[in-house]
């Protein structure tokens, strides 16, 4: 399993309304039709401005293609809250329950 992770950072507010809302409706539909989409995970750290988006593939060749896939969403979604987003990355899930 490879988890394809994205950092945002922004005020909490903007994460949690403006990034949760995009990500709902422009995000989620896209990942549900990915060939290898396990699923996804939310973080926030509210003090630090820090939200982590974990998508789960079951291969990295899907892992990648996904992520090929969703870079303009994650560039139109750090725009849309003006935030600071590096390049996501990938890495090997080896503990998941």
């Amino acid at each position: 399993m490879i988890a394809h992770v994205v950092e945002f950072e922004a005020p909490a507010d903007v994460l949690e309304g403006i990034g949760m809302s995009e990500f709902q409706t422009r995000v989620v539909p896209v990942l549900e039709q990915q060939p290898g989409f396990e699923g996804y995970q939310i973080l926030i750290n509210r003090a630090k401005g820090r939200l982590l988006g974990i998508t789960l593939w079951d291969t990295e060749e899907n892992g990648r293609l996904a992520g090929a896939r969703l870079e303009q969403e994650r560039r139109t979604g750090a725009e849309q809250m003006s935030a600071a987003s590096p390049l996501p990355d990938l890495y090997d899930v080896i503990a998941h329950r």
